[in-house]
């Protein structure tokens, strides 16, 4: 059975081994970390510079160890929205249910802990098997907000928000 605890410097290692090419890298990160492949120091150094009450990561654990990663950060001063990111579950566990516990657990989180009233995240449309994902744990896009288009190795990604409210997630 999976739970979250909060991110440590030790849990690095996995993070960025769960990152098995750039393509992956690029669909994980949207930018917000330079170069494949990602060292762990690197991450840390990340999470050094950007953590504190705003900006949080938690790591999904079992018996058998780290199986995934999230960051969560607040975007309004009310601290009302709570934006999901840098989600990745080990490659083994993908397709088993892994991501969709993570998420659910951390849209939990914002919702009965952090206290937010709504929760978000960003998918590139190249990655269906992410909003699959997302949509199973009740996600879905945001109404009249239309895709950004990114620019990723070489090509134009399209970056579309997905969001769930407290509502919705009582309702589940």
């Amino acid at each position: 059975m999976l739970r979250l605890r909060p991110y440590t410097k030790t849990d690095a290692p996995a993070v960025c081994g769960w990152l098995s090419d750039e393509r992956t890298f690029q669909l994980w990160s949207a930018g917000k970390l330079e170069h494949f492949p990602l060292k762990p120091e690197e991450l840390n150094v990340y999470y050094d510079r950007n953590a504190g009450e705003n900006l949080w990561a938690m790591t999904a654990f079992d018996e058998n160890g780290p199986a995934g990663h999230v960051m969560m950060r607040f975007l309004d001063r009310e601290k009302k929205e709570i934006r999901l990111g840098l989600i990745v579950v080990d490659g083994s566990r993908r397709g088993k249910g892994c991501g969709r516990a993570l998420v659910s657990m951390a849209a939990r989180y914002a919702f009965e802990y952090a206290k937010a009233q709504r929760v978000t995240i960003l998918v590139f449309e190249e990655n269906p098997a992410a909003i699959r994902c997302y949509e199973a744990c009740g996600f879905h896009r945001t109404a009249g907000k239309e895709p950004e288009i990114f620019p990723c190795m070489g090509e134009q990604w399209s970056l579309a928000e997905m969001e769930l409210t407290e509502t919705e997630m009582e309702k589940r």
